[in-house]
């Protein structure tokens, strides 16, 4: 679990020492106030339908801000033809591994999630129901579609959640990832892999800090308890997303595994004995998946995985200006 330097990206700064620290500073302040000031209308909103309208909009709104903030530091310390890839955008190549790396990106965060279920059961947390899925019924009930098949439940809830991973959470998701895995993690990966997890880990949950306040993931912990929970979270499995970009040279499989981790935040409905479960525990933002996702990112550091790919050799005459 060695924390020596990890080469990254032409961008990545060569030692500890050339570490564009006020540049990060700034991403980090920036950030975190433009995300309150876009935030700060949900705490002065009494009527509950109108917060309920108002806070998706405004949550996909905040996705975006590490991205815009991320690409104007970028706009003005790197010349033209290396700002996408200060970015996290280099060319995918070869693009079978390419391809192989988002598939994990999918499967990762359903795997800790699926696996995390029997550990919730074990523990006394969680009733699952494989037989009538009661809990999913349930839900279909309360919608007024009670009549509908099991099967038919079942698939309409995992078709959900491949559309929602790969298509609508996707752009969100990856405004949070341009700046966070995109552009932070490079900045940071001379410190050595486990040092950028910490930090980053920590400073992206935090940023999440205004909905975690509103209640958002861990409604039933006190507000610090919650915001710490986040903080966990975020460091775990931002650890193993930025496993993903940083074998890929991209920010794509990222983007991709953190849009799985938006869409599969139900999934423990679809299992369940009922719809009441601490979701401080139980879910893939819960304890007992920490846990999976703490042994997966265990594992991918004692295999000192976080190596990118090498650099294949370059055609100078079709070669992207992001190639050197």
């Amino acid at each position: 679990m060695s924390s020596s330097p990890v080469d990254h990206a032409p961008q990545t700064p060569p030692s500890r020492a050339t570490i564009a620290w006020r540049q990060v500073i700034w991403f980090v302040v920036i950030t975190f106030a433009l995300t309150w000031v876009v935030a700060l209308p949900l705490y002065f909103v009494d009527d509950e339908q109108l917060f309920q309208t108002l806070y998706l909009p405004i949550a996909v709104l905040m996705m975006g801000i590490p991205a815009l903030v991320s690409w104007g530091i970028v706009r003005r310390t790197q010349p033209k033809g290396q700002r996408a890839a200060a970015l996290g955008f280099s060319r995918p190549r070869p693009v079978g591994k390419f391809l192989g790396y988002l598939g994990l990106a999918f499967v990762m965060p359903l795997g800790i999630i699926l696996l995390s279920l029997p550990i919730a059961s074990a523990l006394g947390l969680y009733s699952a129901d494989l037989e009538n899925f009661s809990g999913l019924q349930q839900i279909f009930d309360e919608a007024g579609a009670g009549g509908i098949p099991v099967e038919m439940m079942l698939l309409s809830q995992i078709i959900n959640v491949v559309i929602a991973a790969w298509v609508l959470n996707l752009l969100p998701a990856l405004g949070e990832e341009i700046g966070w895995r995109g552009w932070l993690t490079p900045q940071l990966l001379p410190l050595g892999a486990v040092p950028t997890i910490a930090i980053t880990g920590v400073i992206w949950g935090l940023w999440h800090t205004p909905l975690i306040l509103l209640g958002h993931n861990y409604p039933h912990l006190p507000g610090w308890q919650a915001v710490c929970f986040m903080v966990v979270f975020c460091t775990l499995l931002g650890g193993i997303l930025a496993w993903l970009s940083i074998r890929t040279r991209s920010v794509w499989p990222a983007a991709l595994g953190h849009s799985t981790i938006n869409a599969i935040g139900g999934l423990p409905l679809i299992f369940s004995e009922d719809t009441t479960f601490d979701t401080a525990h139980v879910g893939i933002t819960g304890t007992t998946a920490w846990i999976v996702a703490g042994i997966v990112l265990l594992v991918l550091l004692l295999l000192k995985s976080f190596k990118p790919a090498p650099m294949p050799v370059v055609d100078p005459r079709t070669a992207w200006p992001s190639d050197y």
